[in-house]
């Protein structure tokens, strides 16, 4: 029996070895199809302001994130041919009025706009920050820009592209006369339907100019295994998976989604639309599946990636922003997902793909060990060297040898960060104690 019980068990951790490494190579794969190579400029970027679908950028604020200057010049230089940029903030002395105002006036023939508003409606502040933006929008596409996150020129004219690639109302924009798709007299849009794509997002590539280790190890977190799995699930595509660095929906969409909170549902008039996803810290994860689920809408990405430049991290400061997001995404994901993360990791998967091999065929279990974790790190730098194809003006030189460092110290901390995550559900988030509760729905404590 005890025989048998480890044959089995050998077959299940193979299985899942295969599994995991497929992941890892589909991630790997998708990063070089799509990134490593120069981007193409948009087909819109040349089309008449009267042609090209309006776009309103939100840039939700709170003091002076890293690099804040450049990340919010970034989307005043863009190249589109229609578009408004809103700044949100919550505090009429928030220290980064000053550099938005600068920002402003460097470019007088951007039409942009600060919004002060103190309205809370949850406990989301990144949702209270885009409560008066989102009615103030001249336009009913939305593009939503976390602070710390710098585009490339061409990457809204690209996010439309594949915005728009399915909708039924969409003429190609090498005839612009006939496209359906807009009136250009007051730019009014059917926004998308079932079946047609409602989001549009970038996977996130960190950037770092501040080499503290914590920075260092998040950038090798972000830029290797967080980016293979999201692209990896993404490709899949059978199910959501949305950060928020940089979000494009329809905010006709967004107004007829219903909270995703199962008490609140069973209200007799349930909050809908932005403030129904007011009392989740991962809103941004939420109104994806809800887009989903609830509207049946499908997600694309582009060939460009969200820059989201690190300040100087501390190590603690590294393991409290994984255990912070891990605690939140217990909540939210079945507990099979939760349980079998830590399988997916380079060291834990080495391990157990090592004793099933050994176990069924026979092998040497060090070396195994090695020849995993050698090729895995290849894989990785690999990827990393892929998605940085066309955002090498905006990241310093890197050293390799540094690199591989923090990529071996976030591949030994993966297994003590999960544990620490499921120790507890209490999070600090911007100076905050919140508690997650069922479905990821967030209190004060």
């Amino acid at each position: 029996m005890p025989g048998t019980a480890s044959l089995l068990l050998a077959i299940f951790f193979l299985v899942l070895f295969i599994v995991v490494w497929s992941l890892c190579l589909l991630g790997w794969r998708t990063a070089r199809i799509r990134y490593a190579h120069p981007t193409l400029p948009s087909r819109l970027s040349s089309l008449p302001s009267t042609s090209a679908p309006g776009v309103t950028i939100i840039r939700p604020l709170c003091g002076l994130d890293q690099n804040l200057y450049n990340t919010l010049e970034s989307c005043m230089t863009l190249d589109y041919p229609k578009y408004e940029v809103i700044f949100a903030l919550q505090d009429e002395n928030d220290e980064a009025i000053p550099v938005v105002r600068m920002v402003m006036e460097k470019y007088p023939e951007i039409k942009s706009k600060i919004i002060i508003d103190s309205t809370k409606i949850g406990v989301n502040p990144k949702v209270n920050n885009l409560l008066r933006p989102f009615q103030e929008a001249s336009y009913d596409l939305l593009w939503v820009l976390d602070s710390t996150i710098s585009v490339t020129s061409g990457t809204l004219g690209r996010s439309i592209e594949a915005f728009l690639s399915n909708h039924t109302q969409y003429s190609s924009p090498d005839d612009p006369e006939s496209s359906p798709l807009m009136s250009a007299a007051d730019d009014v849009r059917k926004p998308p339907i079932s079946g047609e794509v409602g989001l549009v997002h970038q996977v996130p590539i960190a950037v770092v100019y501040q080499k503290t280790w914590g920075s260092l190890i998040e950038q090798a977190y972000l830029n290797t295994t967080h980016a293979k799995m999201y692209l990896a699930i993404n490709a899949v595509a059978v199910d959501s998976c949305v950060v928020g660095k940089s979000n494009l929906y329809s905010r006709s969409n967004i107004s007829e989604l219903t909270t995703p909170s199962p008490s609140l549902r069973s209200l007799p008039n349930p909050p809908t639309g932005l403030a129904g996803y007011s009392p989740f810290l991962a809103e941004d994860n939420m109104i994806a599946l809800g887009l989903w689920h609830q509207l049946n809408l499908k997600h694309a990405m582009t060939s460009d990636v969200a820059c989201d430049f690190l300040g100087a991290l501390t190590v603690k400061d590294y393991i409290d922003r994984r255990v912070r997001w891990l605690r939140v995404r217990k909540k939210m994901t079945p507990i099979i997902a939760t349980l079998l993360e830590p399988f997916t990791e380079s060291i834990l998967a080495g391990l157990y793909g090592s004793w099933a091999i050994k176990r069924l065929l026979g092998a040497n279990i060090p070396a195994l060990f090695l020849v995993n974790l050698t090729v895995w790190l290849l894989i990785d730098l690999s990827t990393r060297k892929a998605l940085e194809t066309n955002i090498k003006n905006f990241k310093p030189p890197s050293n390799i040898g540094f690199f591989i460092l923090a990529w071996l110290a976030r591949e030994c901390l993966a297994l003590p960060i999960w544990l620490l995550a499921m120790t507890s559900d209490i999070v600090v988030w911007r100076g905050r104690r919140y508690k997650i509760i069922s479905s990821g729905m967030s209190i004060f404590v």
